[in-house]
């Protein structure tokens, strides 16, 4: 999660609608819509999201949403009072947005009688089958139900990758396999095959290309992940610390944000980087947060759970290098050399990225790293979440066709 996200607004609007369209996009579609985007779960890059896409989008967007905390609790109750917020809005939607926190059976069931033939788009930034739990959660395949659910409730659905695309199908058509029937496995099929992928997107005008660390100064690491069980910090800490007792000289900047919990043994890694840790902890402003990003060689994920890659992402967008493990999102946005089979591959890449110092630091690698992330710019994003409300608002579920493209996937 990064800065640059509203607070969290407890009355649920985050915001006045967007400016409408602008040049080509008013030839493209002269009569905006009105959007209104529902959102448990307003904080984050969920916020940040939905915030980019209002100040960019060619529509009104308007931002319906709760604070973020409880979130099982937001799944199972925010569905009636954010209905009744809708009932009481001013703007009539021609489209609505909700995220994979609403339970859109629920919503669609309290709305006011004249909204509910609405069209909706369900947008999953998670789910909540495949979410890796730091404890046993007998609830979680309740709440990935309810995903299930929502997908079946929706007019259109799309993800934030494929990869995220085509884990939530395989764990939620194994959970209807394990149900009794009736169950709606041939149904929730036919919708997943119209499912799109719209990339979540960065702002790019928020993370400028850095030049890198001081000419002199060792190997320089970005880590900028939640410092949670997911993201797998003590797991970047613990090669780190493998690659430095074998000899390599590595600088340390740890710029995830952290939470009353974090992972246990993290504290006491970062204390034995000593010096070696140049910071600890969360920037909240974006400048200085992209300030530090662009004095950095590398960025790294250790994540064992990641349905899109905004940080890495970030990270190329201020000329770092990434280094990636070959699995999850990553293989949809990098090259195969930018990435790693496991520890012992991490560990071994970090190796070599010390003894080649000068390599990272070319102005060439660094603007070529930027254009890697020139195709996940949030104008693009804002184009295509456009482009879906507006087939929407043209036709019913069955007229919906799968996009594909620079920011979708077949």
């Amino acid at each position: 999660m990064r800065a640059g996200a509203p607070q969290d607004i407890e009355n649920g609007l985050a915001g006045e609608p967007g400016p409408g369209p602008t040049g080509y996009r008013a030839i493209m579609s002269p009569a905006p819509l009105n959007v209104l985007a529902i959102e448990p779960w307003l904080g984050g890059s969920h916020a940040r999201f939905l915030e980019t896409w209002r100040r960019l989008s060619g529509h009104k967007v308007e931002i319906l949403g709760l604070p973020a905390r409880h979130w099982q609790w937001r799944m199972e109750a925010a569905a009636f009072t954010l209905a009744q917020r809708v009932g009481q809005s001013e703007q009539t939607p021609d489209v609505i947005v909700a995220s994979d926190y609403v339970d859109l059976p629920r919503l669609r069931g309290f709305l006011p009688p004249h909204l509910r033939s609405t069209p909706v788009l369900l947008y999953l930034h998670e789910n909540q089958l495949t979410y890796p739990d730091q404890d046993p959660d007998p609830d979680r395949n309740h709440y990935g139900f309810t995903n299930v659910l929502s997908c079946l409730a929706a007019d259109a659905i799309a993800f934030n990758s494929r990869f995220h695309r085509q884990d939530f199908h395989a764990a939620a058509r194994a959970l209807l396999q394990r149900l009794p029937s009736p169950a709606p496995r041939k149904e929730f099929d036919e919708v997943m095959a119209n499912a799109q992928v719209i990339y979540p997107g960065i702002d790019l005008n928020a993370l400028p290309l850095g030049a890198g660390p001081p000419p002199d100064s060792p190997l320089r690491l970005a880590f900028n992940h939640r410092w949670e069980h997911d993201k797998d910090p003590v797991g970047f800490l613990n090669a780190v610390l493998e690659v430095r007792e074998a000899g390599a000289t590595i600088e340390v900047v740890m710029l995830g944000e952290s939470f009353e919990r974090t992972p246990d043994g993290l504290a006491e890694r970062l204390e034995r980087l000593g010096s070696t840790l140049l910071w600890s902890g969360f920037k909240p402003d974006q400048a200085e947060y992209a300030r530090a990003l662009g004095e950095c060689d590398l960025v790294v994920s250790t994540a064992r759970h990641e349905f899109y890659g905004i940080a890495l992402l970030e990270g190329l967008a201020c000329g770092c290098s990434p280094l990636a493990p070959n699995r999850l999102a990553y293989p949809e946005h990098l090259p195969e050399e930018d990435l790693y089979a496991d520890h012992a591959g991490l560990c071994a890449a970090l190796t070599r990225a010390a003894t080649q110092v000068s390599r990272w630091r070319g102005s060439d690698l660094r603007a070529g790293r930027r254009e890697l992330a020139q195709s996940h710019a949030a104008e693009q994003t804002a184009l295509r979440l456009d482009a879906a409300c507006e087939a929407l608002r043209g036709g019913s579920r069955e007229k919906q066709v799968a996009r594909s493209g620079p920011l979708g996937g077949p």
